[in-house]
């Protein structure tokens, strides 16, 4: 039996449950808990574990994963979500307990340690770069990558939101309905508030062949077309190595939504609140976390930075 088929199996027999063995797990869960794990068993064949039954896996598997994503210099929190992965994995093949704590595997512990307020702004600002500037190297390679980017920063999207956005059908006129790929299946709406916004969802529909085309071009699943997406970003310098990514565009838009509103810069950008209206300070950190498809005020720090007056 190859890894493929062991993994398949392993997946087949327990996916669909939560790691406690409770109620069913959704779809997007059960699909990202594949994905996590296939990359991590072919990335393990590439430092020298052939692993031919995946049921052999073992804690010095989980370490040198963890030491080589941190090499990698992968954000905290998705380090912590991959090792999250291998523990449940773990317990499906009855070595419950057999996975520590994060920092146990890596070579400096502040490299999984989370921050729910962001330390660094990353916007694109913050580096001087601007996606005007990217977008007719982004054009010439990519049409579809260079609208998701724009939908990206104009909506303030994830990358898979942006993906699997319906233009056609999420248009609701004074508002985009954002109902696909979101976190935890938490749909919102977004405001459509500025003639750019407008622009873009017009040039977006227009470039889609149906009403209910997304914008992961027909001839690509989504699996396929993120691998091609993130190519793209890497040709035309957009990645964690250049010191802008895509998912810096986010943070770019929800940094100007909360100066819009408290009309001083955030936090992480160096912006002043004593002469500030608490409750107007208040209401920008919760308009910035529900545009990102949060409902607690206190998540908008992940993005604005410190939520504290100064």
């Amino acid at each position: 039996m190859s890894w493929k088929a062991s993994l398949n199996a392993v997946l087949k027999a327990h996916n669909k449950a939560a790691a406690s063995g409770g109620k069913a797990v959704s779809f997007a869960t059960q699909d990202a808990r594949r994905e996590v794990l296939e990359q991590g068993f072919k990335f393990l064949r590439t430092l020298g574990f052939k692993l031919p039954d995946v049921r052999g896996f073992k804690e010095r598997h989980i370490t040198a994963l963890a030491k080589a994503w941190e090499a990698d210099k992968l954000s905290p929190s998705t380090i912590q979500n991959r090792i999250s992965v291998f523990r449940v994995f773990a317990e499906w093949i009855g070595k419950a307990g057999m996975i520590r704590g994060s920092e146990n595997y890596v070579n400096d512990p502040k490299s999984v340690e989370r921050h729910l307020v962001t330390q660094t702004d990353k916007t694109w600002s913050a580096k001087n770069e601007s996606l005007a500037e990217k977008l007719p190297h982004l054009q010439k390679r990519d049409h579809f990558v260079a609208l998701q980017l724009e939908l990206q920063y104009a909506f303030g999207l994830r990358m898979k939101e942006a993906a699997l956005l319906h233009p056609k059908m999420a248009d609701k006129g004074e508002y985009l309905a954002v109902n696909w790929g979101t976190k935890g299946g938490r749909d919102r709406v977004v405001a459509i508030q500025n003639d750019y916004q407008r622009e873009l969802l017009e040039r977006a529909k227009a470039l889609l062949p149906h009403p209910h085309s997304s914008m992961v071009p027909q001839n690509y699943n989504f699996k396929q077309w993120k691998n091609h997406y993130y190519y793209v970003c890497r040709k035309t310098h957009i990645s964690r190595k250049a010191g802008i990514t895509g998912h810096g565009l986010r943070h770019e838009r929800l940094n100007e939504i909360y100066k819009e509103i408290a009309g001083v810069a955030s936090p992480i950008k160096g912006g002043k609140t004593d002469s500030v209206d608490p409750a107007l300070l208040s209401a920008a950190r919760q308009e910035v976390a529900e545009v990102a498809g949060h409902s607690r005020e206190s998540i908008s720090g992940a993005y604005i930075g410190s939520v504290k007056q100064n």
